[in-house]
């Protein structure tokens, strides 16, 4: 089982790329390997085009070096063949440049997470007896998700331990918690509150998040908010909110990869 740490210093936000309005080269590197916001599964990667085309969303296609930009809709997708089918534009000089692109940007949203894809040059194809474009399908995709927004529940049914070293006058003891919560900016836990001090701002060191079938995170964990629940056998309990500090690179891949596999399984269930 994998091991995450949080020994690097500092991890990308994912509000602030791509969130302002300009738009990268065709060329520009859609983050590298290492980003823990890239995706490579094709699995993952047709789950997202395929929300878009459920949700009707709209993609800006750029080229031409990011001087021509044509707005579309998704039309479908098809991982057996490999393909992305989006509508042609109404204006003929449009569509004769996108033809002549050797690279695609697309840009597009779901769920308030941006979404950003390469691909390389469209041919033209019949969709529902009109002319659209086909596309492969990208190896790679960038999904910037915005921290204040987008958070994945915990499952109940397989509950998340999160376990918090605690200073105490004779010595540190492991609080054992409850995930609620988890986003690639921190975690909500809920615990009994006795056992974490009630202090916003306190810090957190080796905190360590067993994630099922995906590995231990160990992360630093500082204490943002906090709110007292009454449980229906009437349980007093205290949830607390925590933002990541300098969380290591790997330790968010794991933790994107979790939040992914989470999205999959709802989907399957829905």
């Amino acid at each position: 089982m994998a091991e995450a740490s949080a020994e690097s210093s500092g991890a990308r936000d994912p509000a602030g790329a791509g969130a302002g309005g300009a738009v990268a080269p065709v060329n520009a590197d859609a983050g590298g390997d290492e980003s823990p916001y890239v995706l490579h599964s094709r699995i993952d990667i047709a789950a997202v085009l395929r929300d878009l085309v459920r949700s009707r969303g709209l993609a800006s296609v750029h080229f031409g070096g990011g001087q021509d930009t044509l707005l579309t809709p998704l039309l479908r997708v098809d991982p057996v063949a490999g393909e992305i089918v989006f509508d042609c534009s109404g204006a003929e000089r449009l569509n004769q440049a996108l033809m002549r692109a050797s690279k695609l940007l697309f840009v597009s949203s779901h769920d308030k997470v941006k979404i950003r894809f390469t691909t390389g040059s469209a041919r033209v194809v019949q969709h529902e007896e009109r002319a659209a474009f086909a596309v492969r399908m990208p190896e790679s995709m960038l999904r910037l998700q915005r921290r204040e927004f987008y958070r994945v529940l915990a499952p109940v049914a397989r509950p998340v331990r999160c376990v918090i070293p605690v200073d105490r006058s004779n010595g540190v003891r492991n609080i054992e918690t409850r995930l609620h919560d988890i986003s690639q900016g921190g975690v909500a836990v809920a615990a009994q509150p006795q056992d974490l001090p009630a202090e916003i701002g306190a810090l957190y060191d080796n905190c360590r998040i067993v994630l099922p079938d995906a590995g231990n995170v160990v992360v630093s964990l500082r204490t943002a908010n906090m709110l007292a629940m009454t449980l229906l056998n009437g349980k007093q309990m205290v949830r607390v909110g925590c933002q990541f500090v300098r969380p290591s690179m790997s330790a968010l891949a794991l933790i994107q990869r979790y939040m992914m596999r989470l999205e999959r399984d709802k989907r399957s269930r829905d």
